[in-house]
């Protein structure tokens, strides 16, 4: 078991889930988060039944950065009562594990290059020579990672896959 989190949360428009992705990034409490699409939501509030739209963010973090991401969106939701659920991440690809701890717990704090971003799209060859407009340098890098022959380099952190896929 990892010490991943996957966090949700809903934002009442596009513009405020945005601003709330950007800041959690910016702020390395969050490697990546996703802004899905609007989404009704029906529920109980104050002894009246309510529907609304709201834009959902899934958000990748670890238990270490999770009070201070609670923290930064309490602080920036207009909610008075926010929706924050943090879910254990059990299993995953262990290269993007590691790249969500690296991301969120002070490790390779260096500036990481727009195209490694995790919805950077570009067309780029994989793993297997193919060329794929829908995947991403990190996605590559990971994959690698996989295919790394047994030895010398074999469990370099996710960082080095990084370093290299942009080499290539």
């Amino acid at each position: 078991m990892s010490d991943i989190l996957l966090v949700i949360t809903n934002l009442p428009d596009a513009q405020a889930a945005e601003q709330l992705a950007q800041r959690l990034i910016e702020e390395r409490v969050a490697a990546c988060v996703n802004q899905l699409a609007p989404c009704t939501s029906t529920y109980r509030w104050q002894d009246k039944i309510e529907t609304a739209t709201e834009v959902p963010l899934l958000i990748k973090t670890t238990q270490a950065a999770y009070p201070r991401l609670e923290q930064l969106i309490r602080a920036a939701h207009p909610y008075e009562l926010p929706e924050i659920i943090a879910v254990p991440v059990t299993a995953g690809l262990p290269a993007y594990l590691d790249w969500v701890n690296q991301e969120t717990n002070g490790h390779g704090k260096e500036a990481v290059p727009e195209n490694e971003t995790c919805h950077a799209r570009f067309p780029h060859p994989n793993p297997l020579g193919e060329t794929t407009s829908h995947s991403t340098r990190l996605q590559t890098a990971a994959a690698k990672s996989l295919v790394t022959p047994e030895g010398e380099g074999a469990n370099e952190p996710l960082r080095e896959f990084r370093v290299n896929a942009l080499k290539e």
